[in-house]
């Protein structure tokens, strides 16, 4: 009977999953999971990435699809600019014992789908750097529900930036390039190759991180690192503008949505047939936000956390069968992974792909991506890539002082 016992502990045991310095959730009733700073827009605040100044303040909110309040808490890690766990102690970090609990915890009102709607204020660090937050069950770190990285930086080194297009006429059609400089004069830098790291990446993906750039001019003297990226190889693709949905109002259909159905326990929208994009000529019709989303409602809610509630989001793609891969909807809402969950199926006779997310109420930006057969990612097949799209920047500027047991963030800009 002790032998049974042992046996199904380290057969659960075994099926816990690893943390991962991510953003990862690890249970599939955890969904809307938003990271995000503290401003007076709630709306707004959504929009922004989870990268605050030190001092600033961040929001975590996420769902957990039960009626059913559970006793959660959450962690914070230190990590280095490769998202590595660092060598700095929590007390080095924090000035308070490295567990926190979530005591914002509300049922949802008035949904069809029943949720416990979670919110927490981060607590500052003390330390710029990489952070990743954990949530678990409270009393079982093994339990994980999620995790979510974040920054904090302080304005130490200056960074001069622009967007271009790159020289050539095929590049110009489709790429853009970030030049900038890094003005690290109030560093004690010996050596800015090896102690300065810069990282480039586009519309708050981990995915398209551009790490590790080498200067194209070091001038010492300037104390000042140029970064002028003409290679191809450290260019971006432009990608196309989003498309775009809003289901803030079952009632009516809103942008892009061609059909709702209020059944009884969990309403179904059909987002309006999509086509590939590839080839055609460029358009802003509609403003996006970059591949993000915004939990909202236009129901007179006074709480869109707890009010706003969940349907079953059915995207359509007019195609023919592709033969170079597999089809995803993607976006800040699917923390951009190409996971079974946002995958596309093919419906020969209708000749279109269609896959269903269950999504909560509010204004989401999409795109279609290809998963090629040699595990490659494709997200202009289907959308098409031009030089004038709209995108947003990030240039993170990590350095570590010699003998430093982490890397800290001394300069951050977003263009």
């Amino acid at each position: 009977m002790l032998l049974l016992g042992l046996f199904m502990w380290l057969n659960a045991y075994a099926r816990l999953p690893e943390l991962k310095m991510e953003d990862l959730n690890y249970q599939p009733d955890i969904r809307t999971v938003q990271l995000y700073p503290l401003t007076g827009d709630p709306i707004q605040s959504q929009l922004l990435p989870p990268i605050i100044p030190k001092g600033g303040q961040l929001i975590l909110t996420f769902d957990k699809l039960t009626d059913q309040i559970e006793r959660l808490a959450v962690k914070i890690i230190n990590c280095n600019a490769d998202w590595s766990v660092s060598q700095l102690s929590a007390v080095e970090y924090l000035q308070v014992y490295n567990e926190f609990f979530i005591t914002d915890r509300q049922l949802s009102f008035n949904t069809k789908v029943n949720f416990v709607h979670y919110r927490f204020e981060v607590p500052p660090v003390q330390v710029s750097g990489n952070y990743v937050l954990v949530v678990y069950e409270e009393g079982n770190e093994g339990n994980l529900l999620l995790s979510r990285r974040f920054m904090v930086y302080e304005s130490v080194a200056t960074i001069h930036a622009s967007v271009k297009n790159p020289v050539g006429v095929e590049e110009a059609f489709r790429n853009q390039q970030v030049d900038f400089t890094v003005h690290y004069g109030a560093l004690q830098v010996g050596n800015p190759q090896q102690q300065i790291r810069v990282m480039v990446r586009q519309n708050f993906r981990w995915d398209n991180m551009a790490r590790d750039w080498q200067p194209s001019f070091i001038r010492s003297y300037e104390r000042v690192l140029q970064y002028d990226n003409f290679m191809l190889e450290r260019q971006f693709k432009g990608g196309n503008e989003f498309r775009v949905f809003n289901i803030t109002n079952f009632n009516t259909r809103l942008m892009n949505v061609g059909h709702i159905n209020l059944r009884p326990h969990l309403n179904e929208v059909f987002i309006m047939p999509d086509q590939s994009r590839n080839g055609w000529a460029y358009n802003r019709m509609f403003p996006d936000q970059n591949g993000r989303f915004v939990v909202a409602t236009v129901q007179g809610s006074r709480d869109p956390g707890t009010e706003a509630d969940y349907a079953e989001v059915v995207f359509t793609l007019k195609s023919p069968e592709l033969p170079e891969g597999k089809v995803f909807v993607t976006g800040g809402f699917s923390d951009w992974r190409l996971d079974e969950a946002f995958e596309m199926k093919y419906y020969p006779e209708q000749q279109v792909y269609q896959g269903v997310v269950l999504l909560k109420q509010g204004i989401y930006d999409y795109q279609y991506s290809l998963l090629r057969k040699d595990g490659s990612r494709d997200d202009i097949f289907l959308e098409g890539s031009h030089g004038q799209t709209q995108n947003n920047y990030e240039i993170f500027v990590y350095f570590r002082p010699f003998g430093a047991r982490t890397d800290f963030l001394v300069g951050y800009k977003l263009l």
